[in-house]
């Protein structure tokens, strides 16, 4: 695989429509299409990473697939799409061992594997035929359409005011970069903190943006208008708490908004509750804590001179080293009446999100009936 270029015009449309980092959740990407009234008069950009990490890959693979027949949709290789599509074209029994055995952890872990789909579809099981030989051959020949597609997605897409990538992009000139190995652009980790600035919009998903504030768990787009970069991972199908996010523009960038969407149960606040005055974030990359007491239902920890509760559930590891993954102790600003998407309880607490921020809120909710697909 090298870079492949696409030239694209966004002039002639009312409206562009950008996401990434969909990871098999297909039916998140439908629902925030429709609730942004999506037509043929607007652009839909699909920045890379539509697979595995989620319920339904084949299928919300699929259901891009019949979108991008229409001129109006521009779908992108991500690093996962294209790490996929490379182990699938290795038939030595190494790698096809290596990628059932991950496959299984996947369906352990999301419940469900875009190889254990495939299988399924086939007739297939993966702990009776995943030493078949020959499996991923007859796989490539049973799915070549959607191989193709994938294979044939470009890395970036440049428009009058726009470049679309799924990670990041070391410059703009972008004849330098055709023909190279895409990798480094595809998985470009904590783009943002690397000091670079642009003179055309640069859009990237692929680094959840919960990992760029240290105090305040957020997973809304980040926008770094002097800059030129915005970055939209909502870390959908890699977080708990993670969403999928959707940027809606104009073909030059004059203005952004942004919808959400997440399979989260909704409460109701009957309480008020005040932000509270400092807060902290302990993301997944710098999980070690320091032990200070253990309770019955919470731990005090330090990280990083910080001292915060955390559920007791999230300490993990022994006395050589303690970690917590993805996990803020801010305090939500909170009105009787706000609606909350409720992550999780933990000792008559909802840790929740509000407006794109996680934090805990301590009075009085109810759950409200889940919303109609």
């Amino acid at each position: 695989m090298r870079v492949k270029i696409q030239q694209a015009s966004l002039r002639p449309y009312k409206r562009i429509l950008v996401t990434s980092d969909i990871h098999g959740h297909g039916h998140l990407l439908k629902r925030l299409l429709k609730e942004a009234a999506f037509s043929r008069e607007d652009a839909l950009m699909i920045v890379g990473d539509m697979i595995e990490k989620g319920p339904g890959s084949l299928d919300t693979l699929r259901y891009v697939m019949g979108l991008a027949e229409q001129e109006n949709v521009f779908p992108l290789m991500g690093n996962v799409d294209l790490w996929r599509l490379s182990l699938l074209e290795n038939d030595s029994p190494e790698n096809q061992a290596d990628v059932i055995s991950f496959s299984r952890t996947a369906e352990k872990w999301w419940g469900s594997s875009i190889v254990g789909e495939m299988m399924h579809e086939m007739g297939l099981d993966m702990e009776r035929d995943g030493e078949m030989p020959g499996l991923f051959k007859m796989l490539r020949k049973h799915f070549a359409k959607e191989m193709d597609f994938i294979r044939n997605l470009p890395t970036i897409v440049e428009t009058e005011a726009f470049l679309f990538v799924h990670g990041g992009l070391p410059h703009e000139r972008l004849d330098e970069l055709k023909g190279t190995d895409p990798y480094g652009l595809l998985k470009n980790d904590d783009f943002l903190n690397k000091g670079l600035s642009f003179e055309k919009w640069v859009i990237v998903g692929h680094w959840p943006v919960a990992l760029y504030n240290p105090d305040f768990l957020q997973h809304g787009p980040v926008i770094e208008k002097d800059r030129h970069i915005i970055s939209i991972d909502g870390g959908c199908g890699v977080r708990g708490d993670g969403q999928l996010n959707l940027v809606i523009t104009d073909w030059q960038g004059a203005e952004f908004s942004h919808l959400s969407a997440a399979d989260k149960p909704e409460i109701r606040a009957f309480s008020a509750q005040a932000p509270s005055a400092a807060a902290h974030n302990i993301p997944y990359h710098d999980p070690v804590v320091e032990l200070v007491e253990k309770g019955e239902k919470w731990a005090t920890v330090l990280h990083r001179g910080y001292q915060m509760q955390i559920p007791l559930h999230f300490l993990q590891g022994d006395e050589k080293e303690w970690r917590c993954y993805n996990l803020t102790d801010y305090r939500l600003p909170v009105q009787p009446g706000d609606v909350l998407q409720l992550i999780f309880e933990h000792d008559g607490i909802a840790y929740c999100k509000k407006n794109d921020v996680c934090g805990w809120y301590e009075g009085r909710y109810q759950k409200i009936k889940e919303k109609e697909q």
